[in-house]
């Protein structure tokens, strides 16, 4: 997906597996400026998470220049509670003032479970959109098939 603030992301989390999967700086999720209201949400669930030795200024600076990384699902979950720490091998080099300097502890990126999509505008997880297009096709072919049974049986009627 697109990495801007008001994208849904496609990064939803995956089954793990004995193989670590390579997250890429490209791939990171959350590597992008929040607006003011992205900024609003995300300080005042920040003040219930529970932290120690930085602030929402730290995180928020860590977070534009890395993406959303993680120790563990509480650094994720005070968040949107279905985000989880997916654990990566992270091909690039994190920023060493990450969680007050315990950088090396961070095992992968926060990611949204049971195939759930970020929403980056709303900043939380939500269950993916259905396909509107895909519903109205099904309703269409339903009331065409429909439409024809009804002229043949017109027409069979009518030839009696």
């Amino acid at each position: 997906g697109s990495r801007s603030g008001s994208s849904r992301s496609s990064y939803s989390g995956g089954k793990k597996s004995s193989v670590k999967s390579k997250l890429a700086k490209a791939a990171v999720i959350g590597a992008v400026a929040y607006g003011g209201y992205q900024l609003g949400k995300a300080t005042a669930r920040f003040g219930h998470w529970s932290h120690q030795g930085w602030g929402f200024n730290d995180w928020n600076r860590w977070r534009e220049q890395d993406g959303h990384l993680c120790r563990n699902n509480n650094d994720c979950n005070w968040l949107d509670r279905n985000l989880q720490c997916e654990d990566y091998e992270l091909d690039f080099s994190v920023s060493r003032a990450w969680y007050g300097g315990d950088f090396a502890a961070i095992v992968g990126e926060c990611e949204c479970q049971g195939g759930m999509q970020w929403d980056g505008r709303e900043l939380q997880c939500q269950a993916p959109q259905s396909g509107g297009f895909l519903t109205a096709l099904v309703v269409i072919l339903v009331f065409a098939v429909l439409g024809c049974c009804c002229c043949g049986f017109f027409c069979w009627f009518c030839r009696r």
